[in-house]
């Protein structure tokens, strides 16, 4: 195994509230190596310059609502200054580490419409979108490797998973399940708890919103409203989301849009 995706999502599997209408996920694909050499010790050194990262003693972990709100044990950006410079930090990290992206959107209300009798569960159709995008690179680039999320609650956690198995197991529409028992080294889905202080999920924390949002306003015209969030989607277009094979179009690869 060489390879790792790490996913996070925007959203839930409502289909009927009319706030909730968008879910995605975002997924951060790294080589291991890239995320043990490059990726953890430099998320790890700007958690222990700004918020005292200091593990065992003091561990932080990377939450957006908590860094957003300045709540504990993020209180030290409540400064201008520091916050200005957390700011910058996160900017060169999201252009600078080694990783791809690649967000999948699914607009539930026009999923319900559209299928009145039959619904593919919408969290697991973006899975099945994502993870077909995954292993099409890693056949691509021949490599292998392996997914990782965190734990929800217990009920939906089996359900992906035994959505999960059914992808290895079967395959989709667009990926046969020989391709992804070639490339991916596990039936599993490994679960990761915030408390294990994994970089890579921390990583996709800290883009998966601005990547929701930019896509949905790629896609239904809306402008983005968080300048900060536009900075971070800004650097993700230029060179993190993955692209077609020689003509290097990001929608349908690094972004795509469901049903």
């Amino acid at each position: 195994m060489t390879c790792r995706l790490f996913i996070d999502e925007v959203g839930n599997d409502d289909i009927e509230h009319p706030a909730e209408q968008y879910l995605s996920l975002t997924g951060v694909l790294c080589k291991t190596s890239g995320h043990n050499t490059r990726i953890t010790p430099k998320i790890e050194a700007a958690k222990a310059k700004f918020f005292g990262h200091n593990p065992p003693h003091k561990t932080v972990v990377l939450h957006r609502r908590e860094l957003v709100r300045h709540e504990p044990p993020f209180e030290a950006l409540r400064d201008d200054a520091i916050n200005t410079a957390w700011q910058k930090t996160v900017l060169e990290l999201i252009s600078g580490l080694p990783y791809l992206a690649i967000t999948v959107m699914i607009d539930k209300h026009e999923h319900r419409d559209r299928y009145k009798v039959w619904h593919f569960n919408p969290y697991h159709y973006c899975m099945t979108a994502l993870i077909e995008r995954y292993v099409m690179w890693l056949k691509r680039n021949n490599e292998t490797g392996d997914v990782v999320v965190e734990p929800r609650h217990k009920k939906v956690d089996k359900a992906l998973k035994k959505a999960f198995q059914y992808i290895w197991a079967n395959g989709t529409g667009n990926v046969s399940a020989a391709e992804i028992q070639a490339h991916l080294t596990s039936k599993e889905l490994k679960f990761c708890a915030k408390a294990e202080n994994i970089c890579g999920l921390q990583l996709v924390e800290l883009i998966a919103h601005a990547s929701h949002h930019g896509t949905r306003a790629e896609y239904t015209g809306v402008a983005m409203k968080a300048s900060f969030g536009k900075q971070i989607y800004d650097l993700l277009v230029a060179s993190k989301y993955c692209r077609k094979p020689k003509v290097y179009t990001i929608k349908g690869w690094g972004q795509k849009w469901l049903p």
